[in-house]
């Protein structure tokens, strides 16, 4: 007799993913069968293929954005870098303060279809708005299910998404329901952790996704109480590093292995992603996007720390050629098939994201992606960040825009700093004309001395908000 996942699944293949797509304009679901197909193709055929889309994108964007063609005039000479690959070799690198301000600029004029616009949660910086196109948003998604697949994960499978942002949108919970997806917030919530594991344990979850430093709370949560992984046969992790104290506490509470993936929400990416042997590396997912790692000459050598750059092949409404993400990661020479059997390319590691935890007088922690939707809430504040030198303190620097109410974001923050530690942490407000940028090129949104010392000192210490 077949499960209910069987029949569920069957049915999510041939009657409700369909007509996701046709209700959304979107074609999903032959997107990630091709994206499963290639997996295995010969390695030279895939870089002919992703060189090929490279040269119709940049050619396209050449003739029909009036924006890149002004920018490619103007930008100055030490934006025009050398590339590996011919289409893009000397346009300019492009970053956020480039594209700031200039949405209405997209899609072109002569843009058919519908365009999705997302807003980042400005943790690096002031929020940004990006638009892509239905092609692009279906690419995003098949990309998605396929590092999912890598865990276990079949479309129509119950999961768990651990976020921080309120689902409220009826269509995103319609969405939610005929994914069978459990949508739970965290940290938000006071870290309610007995709530996530009642979910698995009564919605008989099999598949969890989360950001990192959520997972690593949950997992704490569930090895400070002798809770047993109550079924979760695979997991995805993103947003943040996976920190190897995260990745080592999380497996061991679940007994799983943790993948993760990196890319970028709101831009519309999804570059790379661990599979169960791989070991540390990521494979690059080369159909939809070029990743560039490079300093200030060009293209860095395998091994030596380069900026990320990526170029969109599939976004019509906003495309982002040689755009510079912020981060840091280091490009693989590793040339042997993954034992997985793909056979594609590798980057050895992603270097700009390991989060710092705020440490409260208890010993808990609040994780970085508190901090980005307490103040995606608060008008007034341009840029923010929490540094802390010593247990149970932090200082709150902050950039204003003009008219700011400090005393009211100070009270705010304050509220939420104390209703998330049981009042445990004492705050100091700085407000500041500027926070400098790291060498990465970006704001971090938390700088700790005492967080990794903490980590290495207790392995056991509750989670904040944790019951």
């Amino acid at each position: 007799m077949a499960t209910e996942r069987d029949i569920y699944s069957r049915l999510f293949e041939k009657a409700v993913f369909p007509l996701l797509d046709k209700a959304n304009g979107t074609s999903i679901a032959p997107k990630l069968a091709e994206l499963l197909a290639n997996e295995k193709k010969p390695a030279d055929r895939l870089a002919y293929e992703q060189r090929s889309k490279l040269d119709r994108a940049v050619s396209r964007v050449e003739k029909s954005s009036t924006f890149y063609q002004q920018f490619w005039q103007t930008a100055p000479a030490d934006r025009r870098l050398p590339s590996k690959f011919e289409a893009l070799d000397g346009l300019p690198v492009i970053t956020k303060d480039d594209l700031r301000g200039v949405d209405g600029s997209f899609p072109e004029a002569g843009f058919k279809g519908r365009a999705l616009v997302t807003r980042t949660s400005g943790s690096t910086g002031e929020p940004m708005v990006f638009k892509r196109c239905m092609e692009q948003e279906s690419w995003f998604w098949a990309l998605r299910f396929r590092m999912w697949n890598w865990a276990g994960y079949q479309p129509g499978d119950r999961y768990l998404e651990i976020n921080l942002n309120p689902r409220v949108a009826w269509k995103k919970r319609l969405q939610d329901r005929l994914l069978r997806c459990n949508y739970l917030t965290f940290n938000a919530d006071n870290q309610d952790s007995a709530r996530i594991i009642d979910a698995l344990r009564r919605h008989d979850v099999r598949m969890i996704n989360g950001f990192s430093s959520s997972l690593y709370v949950l997992a704490r949560y569930m090895l400070d109480n002798g809770i047993e992984n109550p079924g979760v046969t695979g997991i995805t992790s993103t947003g943040d590093g996976l920190y190897p104290t995260y990745r080592e506490t999380i497996e061991e509470a679940f007994g799983v292995r943790v993948l993760d993936y990196y890319g970028a929400g709101g831009e519309g990416f999804h570059v790379a992603s661990q599979c169960p042997h791989s070991g540390e590396r990521y494979h690059i997912h080369p159909e939809n996007a070029v990743i560039e790692l490079l300093d200030s000459n060009g293209p860095v050598e395998p091994g030596v720390p380069g900026r990320v750059v990526l170029t969109q092949f599939d976004n019509h409404a906003m495309p982002l050629v040689r755009y510079e993400l912020g981060d840091v990661a280091i490009a693989s020479d590793h040339k042997e098939i993954c034992e997985c059997g793909r056979t594609l390319p590798f980057l050895e590691s992603v270097e700009g994201r390991v989060p710092d935890l705020i440490v409260s007088n208890s010993g808990g922690f609040l994780v970085p992606h508190f901090f980005v939707v307490l103040f995606k809430s608060l008008e007034g504040v341009r840029f923010y960040q929490i540094r802390q030198d010593e247990v149970g303190h932090a200082e709150v620097r902050m950039v204003g825009h003009d008219g700011v109410l400090r005393a009211d974001v100070e009270r705010r923050v304050t509220q939420a700093f104390g209703e998330a530690t049981n009042n445990s942490m004492d705050l100091t407000f700085t407000w500041t004309d500027d926070i400098p940028l790291t060498g990465a090129g970006k704001r971090r949104l938390v700088i700790s001395s005492v967080s990794a010392d903490v980590l290495g000192a207790a392995q056991r210490r509750p989670a904040v908000g944790a019951e």
